[in-house]
């Protein structure tokens, strides 16, 4: 097997408290203007996001080290400047649809 480079890069955007990846892959500098696309990585014929996140001890102390993520990339969806992680997309929540908007009753 070839060897897989994962580069990444201090998120800019991390708040402290937050649960975005502290480590993000640079953008690509092909993306069209005013889009923040990622550089991904290419596993096989599949491309992944990456991120990572500050590892933790079980009380939630910092331990220096971190856990890098690999997220399989949806080619048909748009990429997310949101620190390269994937949208919700696939996820339906079932509930009930009344078809009687603007009349919603609690």
């Amino acid at each position: 097997m070839d060897k897989i480079y994962v580069k990444l890069i201090p998120n800019a955007d991390k708040q402290p408290g937050d649960n975005r990846p502290s480590w993000v892959a640079p953008i690509n500098p092909k993306s069209p203007q005013g889009k923040t696309w990622r550089i991904g990585a290419k596993v096989g014929d599949t491309w992944y996001n990456q991120a990572a996140f500050d590892d933790t001890n079980e009380d939630g102390s910092p331990t220096g080290g971190l856990n890098v993520v690999l997220t399989p990339s949806d080619s048909k969806a748009p990429q997310s400047s949101s620190g390269g992680q994937p949208a919700m997309g696939g996820y339906k929540k079932s509930y009930q649809k009344t078809g009687t908007y603007g009349n919603y009753r609690r």
